[in-house]
């Protein structure tokens, strides 16, 4: 078995956009899992959910990513691969 991934298919921006955000929060939990530690600040694994807030659709979310999108190509970033 080979790692060879050349015949594979770009992955699309959107996909991109949304590894992103994953890892980003994954990164944000670890993080405030760290800074508990250290303050000493034992972890109750409480995780907060506001239900309060608007509700967006697949569509409105997808507009998101897209202006996302937009904003990096404006500004000369390109989207980099996982």
């Amino acid at each position: 078995m080979t790692d060879d991934t050349s015949d594979l298919p770009p992955v699309h921006p959107k996909h991109l956009a949304r590894e992103r955000f994953g890892k980003g929060a994954l990164h944000a939990a670890h993080d405030i899992t760290e800074a508990l530690a250290e303050a000493g600040v034992d972890d109750d694994g409480v995780v907060v959910l506001r239900t309060d807030g608007p509700r967006h659709s697949f569509a409105q979310l997808e507009a998101l990513i897209d202006e996302a999108l937009a904003e990096e190509a404006e500004h000369g970033e390109e989207p980099k691969a996982p």
